[in-house]
Parts: structure tokens; C-alpha cells; sequence
């Protein structure tokens, strides 16, 4: 397992790469963890550094638990 990167989320403790460059207003991503709130607070962290906004929120989809996450700006 490596190191998580600044970019990288990590709610679980697992590192999730995320292609923020190539993330265009309007895109979602789905990022299945159980500490739902943690993911969040990690995903504005980065949007923060990045300029980007973001809009998200906690569901269940295909059976798994996580956060949907919209870059808005």
C-alpha cells in the first residue's frame, strides 16, 4: 500500500486517485467508503487548493455505500 498523495483521498485509509486536471464542470465521480463525512471534507480540501467547487452527496449506489461528488465550477 503506498502513501497517500495530497490529491488523494483517503476516508478509509485506502488512497482513491481522483484525475482532478482532467475533471470538467459538470463530472461526477462515486467514491465508495464507509466514513462519508471524512471523504468530504477531503474532496473540498483539494477543490479549495484547486479553485474548483464542488457539490456532493452520501448514497448508495450499486449496493455500496460512498459519496457522489459534482465538480460545479
Amino acid at each position: 500500500m503506498r502513501a497517500p498523495g495530497i490529491d488523494d483521498l483517503f476516508p478509509d485509509g485506502l488512497p482513491i486517485d481522483v484525475a482532478w486536471d482532467t475533471w470538467r464542470v459538470g463530472q461526477s465521480i462515486f467514491v465508495p467508503c464507509l466514513n462519508t463525512k471524512k471523504a468530504v471534507v477531503q474532496a473540498r480540501a483539494v477543490a479549495r487548493r484547486k479553485q474548483y467547487t464542488l457539490e456532493s452527496q452520501v448514497r448508495i449506489e450499486n449496493g455500496y455505500l460512498g459519496v457522489r461528488i459534482w465538480r460545479t465550477t
